[in-house]
């Protein structure tokens, strides 16, 4: 048994374990030996099925007229390519397992609240990790299975197939957009008392006449819609966040434009903030009101998902500038919440 499934045993995390023994099972090099060993009675069986369909492939290519040397190339293509698809397997599986070592399990999740890792799950996964030859790529994917392990329905299907048709540059430019963006949760309290971390909704606070229509957004009484919509703008001239930018997650389905929500408090950086429109309010949790509306583009549930397995290099410069546009524009006051007593 893998060293990281005797300890999640050990640690009586006994469903987590079960998840990794089975997305090892059906994901690695290591565990297709295994069942090959379990049934050499039938090994021979399956050598001579295997002889006999590459030399049916073989005389069929011959048939239509395909050259030895190039029927004898495509199938040394094919197999290479469905080491190449195994190999690639292999690596994520090692860089979950570090991910293990590295991240305590959450004690706060009951042993029988995790639920049993799906087959379509892991037939998806495998589909959709095995093209990924970039180390960045792999970390992303290592980290999806590492997280369904730990909690199945964490990661959708679609989350999936989005993953794997993210390029580099879109996933830089995901990465971007999200350390950005501003949170809202849904149970704030929750964070404060023992860090739980759901997320209700994720947005950029940017507006353009010829990105959103300026005739949905709010802005503060006291301003002009274009005086408002140029102020967010400058927010993002310094990460290369334009149209085209915009477009690309849009079209990977991991953003939606032209939304407007409520917030009372915001969520940044592993630090909550709330509102006060009273600087000398010392007693302060999170209200109702005030809250102020925010429009912009929203990350879509999948990007919700894949939210979680990004590193987000967070601007410090970015947070000063969002800071003082909120207290600016939206006439409020923000309070650190995390740093309460």
């Amino acid at each position: 048994m893998d060293e990281m499934i005797e300890q999640l045993a050990e640690a009586a995390i006994d469903a987590v374990a079960k998840n990794a023994s089975k997305a090892k099972d059906a994901l690695t090099t290591e565990s297709v030996k295994r069942r090959i060993d379990e049934k050499k009675a039938i090994s021979d069986a399956n050598i001579a099925t295997t002889q006999t369909a590459t030399q049916m492939l073989t005389d069929k290519m011959k048939e239509i007229g395909v050259p030895d040397e190039y029927a004898k190339k495509a199938l040394i293509n094919e197999l290479e390519r469905i080491v190449n698809k195994q190999s690639i397997l292999d690596k994520i599986w090692e860089k979950t397992k570090r991910i293990f070592q590295g991240t305590p399990q959450d004690d706060t999740i009951l042993d029988e609240e995790i639920g049993d890792i799906s087959d379509d799950w892991l037939n998806q996964f495998r589909e959709s990790a095995c093209q990924k030859s970039s180390e960045e790529a792999q970390e992303l994917f290592s980290k999806v299975l590492a997280g369904e392990i730990r909690k199945p329905g964490s990661f959708s299907l679609l989350a999936l197939t989005t993953l794997a048709d993210m390029d580099q540059k879109v996933a830089e430019l995901f990465n971007t957009f999200c350390s950005l963006c501003l949170v809202r949760l849904v149970d704030p309290d929750a964070f404060l008392s023992n860090n739980s971390f759901k997320i209700d909704d994720v947005r950029l606070p940017i507006l353009k006449d010829n990105i959103i229509d300026a005739e949905t957004i709010n802005p503060p009484d006291n301003l002009k819609t274009s005086e408002f919509a140029n102020a967010s703008k400058s927010l993002y001239d310094n990460y290369n966040l334009n149209l085209n930018s915009f477009q690309l997650l849009l079209d990977h389905r991991l953003i939606v434009d032209n939304t407007s929500t409520k917030y009372n408090h915001i969520w940044y950086n592993n630090e909550l903030w709330g509102f006060s429109p009273n600087s000398n309010q010392t007693t302060f949790l999170i209200p109702d009101d005030p809250n102020i509306t925010i429009s912009g583009f929203a990350l879509t549930s999948v990007g919700k998902e894949l939210f979680h397995i990004l590193n987000e290099q967070t601007p410090s410069e970015y947070w000063k500038r969002i800071f003082h546009f909120i207290q600016t524009y939206y006439n409020v006051e923000l309070i650190n919440l995390s740093k309460r007593p």
